[in-house]
């Protein structure tokens, strides 16, 4: 496999990044973890690009709104983790760009969501703070909490917050899966599943391995999903589980400050992608549960990666925090 760098952008400490498709139209969006732009690349115009927002930035997330291009993103995540205003914030596309309006302050929300109800434009909502305070930057004595409730898009609102008992020191990494979704913190790995007709929301611990963020895949073909984790916060190892989160493997090699990590499927298989951004900074494709990998790109240190496809072909989206690059690399088979 051959993957072949095809478009690169300067975007000064590029982070977040998401693809927003609706309406025939089709963008990737990439914003930035400092004061600086949030820009919409359109997949349909040669990457033209559009400012979404000039400055504020410090954008840890963004969620899109299905069947529209409107999206929900937090803002203020500065500096460093130490983000008592943080706030999230909705972009309504306008037929040329994108309006703002501030949904309001949540503080410390690192990580968050927003899960599809039965009724059209309500939603459950997960936010995820990283701490609940800080006196500074490296303080972590008072862990974050999972907060719930609902989003409601035609008012703009979020109802019904409170937050649930169990709090995770250095919550950091968040993935949702059909169902459910998965937290990480130092205290291991959470299982979330949202409410139903039969239960509220229930928490379980599947983890007990500090972790700072999972993927899945189903990386040796067994019809069933492994998990990826990124072992320590930012930590400089990863760890392979099972469907049971039972550990397959653990690495050797350091890949210092462990952050980019997404599964699925490229071709006719699984794979996961990885990328680190201390050291060697690299950028690399992982073939099965032993760790086997493939180098995409060296000294990027990518911050978040994805895979998408367009016009029957796949790419890989990298936000490469530390060159500063938003790029995108074709995937050759």
């Amino acid at each position: 496999m051959e993957f072949k760098k095809i478009f690169s952008d300067h975007l000064d400490h590029c982070y977040a990044i998401m693809r927003l498709q609706a309406q025939k139209q089709d963008f990737i969006i990439v914003a930035s973890e400092e004061n600086q732009p949030c820009y919409a690349y359109d997949l349909n115009n040669d990457y033209q690009r559009t400012t979404v927002w000039p400055d504020v930035g410090g954008t840890m997330t963004m969620v899109a709104i299905p069947d529209t291009l409107n999206f929900l993103a937090t803002q203020r995540f500065y500096p460093g983790f130490n983000s008592a205003h943080c706030r999230i914030v909705k972009e309504t596309f306008n037929g040329q760009g994108w309006d703002q309006t501030i949904i309001g302050e949540y503080p410390y929300i690192h990580r968050f969501d927003l899960i599809p109800q039965k009724e059209k434009g309500k939603f459950w909502y997960i936010g995820c703070s990283i701490a609940n305070s800080k006196k500074d930057t490296d303080d972590w004595s008072d862990p974050g909490k999972i907060w719930v409730g609902e989003y409601i898009d035609d008012r703009e609102q979020i109802i019904n917050l409170h937050a649930l008992d169990t709090r995770i020191t250095k919550n950091h990494g968040y993935h949702r899966f059909s169902g459910y979704s998965l937290i990480t913190g130092s205290q291991g790995i959470f299982k979330l599943t949202p409410p139903d007709e039969n239960h509220d929301w229930q928490l379980e611990q599947l983890s007990a391995f500090a972790t700072s963020d999972i993927a899945a895949a189903d990386i040796n073909q067994d019809g069933q999903l492994e998990y990826l984790a990124i072992e320590g916060f930012h930590g400089a190892g990863l760890r392979i589980y099972d469907s049971s989160f039972q550990t397959l493997t653990q690495s050797t090699e350091k890949t210092p400050f462990g952050h980019a990590i997404w599964g699925g499927r490229i071709a006719d298989r699984d794979y996961f992608l990885f990328g680190w951004r201390a050291g060697q900074q690299g950028l690399e494709l992982i073939s099965d549960t032993q760790l086997t990998s493939q180098l995409i790109d060296v000294h990027v240190g990518p911050s978040n990666v994805t895979v998408f496809s367009k016009n029957q072909q796949q790419y890989v989206l990298s936000a490469n925090r530390e060159a500063n690059i938003v790029a995108i690399y074709q995937i050759i088979m």
